[in-house]
Order: structure tokens, then sequence, then C-alpha cells
């Protein structure tokens, strides 16, 4: 009796599927379509959110560079009216008004430190007063000491090094460096 029964229930599948065989054909098919078409655009959105985000790097990278060469001729076209102005003080001895000049700077956004080293190398004006008297090259490389023009060096996360030699007459008469940071908000994300 059981035979007749599982006969039973499979002669009643097996007639149904006989019976409607293009009806299950049909639901067969569109589910098949309906997966391949699910599955092909997610695919599809995977490599347009993959392209995007390398389009994106790319932008990124490009607009960081742009930023760094803009802050870099900023910061050198900056140091020559600063060389000038530090020369015509140095020539006159006028190292108070050098002070002076240091100490405004350091109070503008970005501007971190600020030295002026004489041509003996020795600091002779600095916005941290205990770096006054010390060597220059204690802080920076002793080769900007003899550097012939305006040096702007980047040390990586918006940080800055401004090395200004000071030209007199016939003589060198010292070396500036300065250290900048990129404000924050001007920092690409």
């Amino acid at each position: 009796m059981a035979e007749n029964t599982i006969a039973g229930v499979k002669g009643t599948a097996l007639g149904y599927f006989q019976n409607n065989r293009v009806l299950v054909i049909t639901v067969s098919i569109l589910v098949i379509i309906i997966v391949w078409l699910f599955i092909s655009s997610g695919i599809k959105v995977r490599n347009v959110e993959q392209a995007a985000a390398v389009k994106t790097a790319e932008v990124i990278q490009k607009s960081e560079a742009l930023q760094s060469e803009t802050v870099k001729q900023s910061l050198s076209m900056f140091g020559m009216p600063l060389a000038w102005a530090v020369r015509r003080e140095m020539m006159a001895s006028n190292m108070a008004q050098v002070d002076q000049y240091v100490t405004d700077l350091v109070k503008q956004k970005g501007f971190q430190q600020v030295v002026v080293a004489k041509e003996d190398g020795k600091i002779a004006v600095a916005s941290d007063r205990k770096h006054i008297g010390a060597a220059f090259s204690t802080l920076y490389p002793a080769n900007y000491l003899s550097a012939e023009k305006i040096t702007v060096e980047d040390k990586g996360a918006g940080k800055w090094l401004l090395v200004i030699p000071v030209m007199g007459l016939n003589a060198r008469l010292g070396v500036v460096a300065m250290e900048y940071q990129v404000p924050p908000a001007a920092v690409a994300p």
C-alpha cells in the first residue's frame, strides 16, 4: 500500500509536470533570466563603482599635485621680498627689526618656525628663542647655509621648508629658514 501512495504522488507530480510542461519550462526560463539579469547587473554596478573609484583617485592625485605645486610656487615667491627686507635690515645691523619680522610672521596661520642665521652659521634671530646662538646645522642641513637660490622643500603631510639665502652687495649675509604647515582647511581629503 505504501508503494501505491508513493506511486500515486509520483504519478500526480509527474502528471502535473506533463500537463503543464510549457508553463513549468517558461517559469524556469524566466527564473534563469531574472537570476542572470540580477547577477550581470551586479557585475556591471561593481565595474562602474571600481571605475569611479579609480577616476576619483586620479582626480585626487592630480588635485594634490596641483596644490603642492601651488604652495611651492607661492612660498618661493614670498621668499624673495622677505629676503630683500631681511637684507636691508641686516646690512643696517638692525637685527631688532628682523626679530620683529620673525615674531610677526609666526603669528600668521601656517608659519611654525623661522630662524635667521648669519654668514658664520650661528642663529641670530629665531621664533623659538632657545635656538638663538645655536648652530644652524643643529636644526637644518648645513648645505642650506651656502644655498644660491630660494629652496622650497616638501616635507610631506602638508609640511614645507623654505630656505632663503640673504645676499649682500659683495657677500652672503646669512640665510632664513621657515617651516610652514598648510592649514588643515586647505589640505586635500
